[in-house]
C-alpha cells in the first residue's frame, strides 16, 4: 500500500497541462538556441571556407536571442531559477527574509509590468512607422510585441509570487521550500 492518495484524471490532466505549459516555452527556447548555433556554424564555414558569409546573420541572431530570452523569462521567474547573490542571506531572520522576498517580488513584478508597457508602446511605434531590420528588411514589431507579452506574463507571475509569499505561512523548519517552485 502506498501512503500517497490516489490521483484522479483531473489531477493527471493538471499535471500534463502544467508540464507542457512550462516545458513547451523552454523547448522552443532551446530550439531557438540550436538555430542560432547552426546559423553561426554555417556563417563561419561560409565565411572562412567559401568566402561567402550568411547575409543578415547578425540581425537574425539578435531577433532570435530576444525571442529566446523572452520565452524563458516567465518560467525562470516562476521557479526562482534566476541568478541571485546570497551573500547577506544569513543576516536575515525567517520573518525578515519573507518580508524581503515579498518586497523583491513586488518590486520586480511592478518593474516587469512597467517595462512590458514601455516595450508595447515601442512595438506600436515600430509597427506604425514601418520599421524593419537594416539588411533583411524584416519587420521588428512582431518580436517587440512578443517580448512585451512575455514581460507582462513575467510581471504577473512575480506579483502572484509576492501575494503567495505574503499570504502562505512559511514551511516548518527543515520543510521543503515549495514556494520557490510556484
Amino acid at each position: 500500500m502506498s501512503d500517497r492518495p490516489e490521483s484522479g484524471a483531473s489531477d493527471r490532466g493538471n499535471r500534463v497541462v502544467d508540464h507542457w505549459a512550462t516545458r513547451l516555452p523552454l523547448y522552443a527556447g532551446g530550439l531557438m538556441l540550436m538555430m542560432i548555433l547552426a546559423l553561426t556554424v554555417v556563417d563561419v564555414f561560409g565565411r572562412y571556407v567559401l568566402s561567402a558569409p550568411v547575409d543578415g546573420k547578425t540581425e537574425l541572431t539578435r531577433l532570435m536571442m530576444a525571442t529566446m530570452i523572452a520565452l524563458a523569462l516567465p518560467i525562470v521567474s516562476a521557479r526562482s531559477q534566476h541568478i541571485t547573490v546570497d551573500l547577506f542571506d544569513g543576516l536575515f531572520s525567517a520573518h525578515a527574509a519573507r518580508v524581503r522576498d515579498v518586497l523583491v517580488n513586488l518590486l520586480c513584478g511592478v518593474s516587469a509590468v512597467i517595462l512590458a508597457w514601455w516595450v508595447m508602446f515601442r512595438a506600436e511605434r515600430l509597427m506604425k512607422w514601418g520599421y524593419v531590420s537594416d539588411f533583411l528588411h524584416l519587420p521588428l514589431h512582431p518580436v517587440a510585441y512578443f517580448v512585451a507579452l512575455m514581460l507582462a506574463i513575467t510581471g504577473c507571475v512575480l506579483l502572484g509570487k509576492a501575494v503567495f509569499c505574503a499570504l502562505i505561512p512559511p514551511p516548518s523548519k527543515g520543510g521543503d521550500r515549495s514556494l520557490d517552485r510556484v
